[in-house]
């Protein structure tokens, strides 16, 4: 086993463009009262943090797996990935955290069970119209599905997955404005979408969490509108 410390502290600093001081500062909020010339010997592993600072030192970098990224070893839920394949690994359990149903903390409701609307269109296809004049069923939501959801929509197809499943009935907040990096539905071009919007480079997109669809460039002339947030 090659604990690599000193050189790994100093790699993920440098990553999070965080000076020595900055570090030692964050440290303070953890109750730890260091200096710059510390965090400099651990780096040089002239001496080593303790494990209470090194816990700090791991959120403070952003270390998720310690047992990988400091001494090589493969275990646990990321065993055989790359490091991208780790971010995107990442980048889907941020995603969950999104939706209450798959949080270990849900909102818990003592009200009756609520009965919503569940549309007709399936999310991939092409409606114009769309809540207005669709037809719909009354079903009963489930207990996970937060009190913000409105009306519910089956998913067609497999550009969501692995999040979303064909088939499979979400639940949405209707709202007209999504942030980055939401999930929602959205209407381009009269047809309707189930898509993560994201914006980079001064440009807006609707991309599908399964990576052999590309992105949809949104432009102006199209008619683009957010119908609601997915919620569950």
């Amino acid at each position: 086993m090659n604990l690599s410390i000193g050189n790994t502290l100093a790699e993920l600093r440098r990553a999070k463009n965080h000076t020595q001081k900055e570090v030692a500062s964050r440290l303070s909020g953890y109750g730890f009262s260091v200096n710059a010339k510390t965090i400099y010997n651990w780096e040089k592993e002239l001496s080593q943090p303790n494990i209470p600072y090194f816990l700090a030192l791991c959120d403070i970098l952003g270390v998720d797996d310690a047992l990988w990224r400091f001494a090589g070893i493969h275990k646990g839920p990321y065993a055989g990935l790359n490091q991208a394949g780790r971010q995107k690994a990442r980048e889907l359990i941020d995603l969950l955290f999104q939706i209450d149903k798959y949080r270990d903390d849900p909102k818990e409701s003592d009200d009756p069970p609520r009965l919503l609307r569940l549309y007709d269109i399936p999310v991939s296809a092409g409606s114009g119209i769309f809540l207005d004049d669709s037809g719909y069923e009354m079903i009963e939501a489930p207990e996970y599905v937060p009190a913000s959801a409105d009306f519910a929509l089956r998913v067609s197809g497999d550009s969501m997955e692995p999040l979303f499943q064909d088939g499979q009935v979400i639940w949405i907040k209707e709202q007209e404005t999504l942030g980055g990096g939401e999930i929602g539905i959205f209407i381009y071009f009269d047809d309707v979408y189930l898509k993560k919007l994201v914006v980079e480079s001064g440009k807006a997109y609707l991309r599908s969490l399964n990576p052999k669809y590309s992105d949809i460039e949104i432009k102006e002339d199209f008619g683009f509108k957010a119908i609601g947030k997915i919620v569950s």
